[in-house]
């Protein structure tokens, strides 16, 4: 019979013990169970992953602007006209029907590999 009484009172001792653990992992140092502000705030403090760079566009726009083409030895009208992305440092860009502004003549530049627009000394 103490053996069944020992018996009881353990079981009893553990259920009683079960729920304060499972209190005590849902609740703030303070001693209070979690609330609507403590799960805002773990949300809000929480690591957050970060999206891969993106990659330049295949092809870029090249506005019309004047430069001074060296084979012709005049400044000319290029028109705007899409380059097509190589690499970083390389473009690929059309055959070009530039224009002398001074007389009206039409040239065609061959298409072909070149720097970036912003960089290049020609058409």
């Amino acid at each position: 019979m103490k053996r069944m009484i020992g018996l009881l009172a353990c079981a009893a001792w553990i259920a009683a013990a079960t729920p304060a653990q499972s209190q005590t992992q849902n609740s703030v140092p303070g001693g209070r169970p979690l609330d609507a502000i403590d799960h805002a705030k773990g949300l809000a403090t929480r690591p957050y992953t970060t999206l891969p760079v993106p990659s330049p566009p295949a092809q870029v726009y090249v506005p019309e602007r004047r430069v001074f083409s060296p084979q012709l030895q005049r400044e000319v009208i290029v028109p705007g006209h899409w380059e097509r992305r190589v690499s970083d440092q390389r473009m690929e860009a059309p055959s070009l029907t530039v224009i002398d502004p001074r007389t009206g003549a039409i040239v065609t530049v061959p298409g072909g590999e070149r720097p970036p627009a912003d960089q290049r000394q020609g058409p």
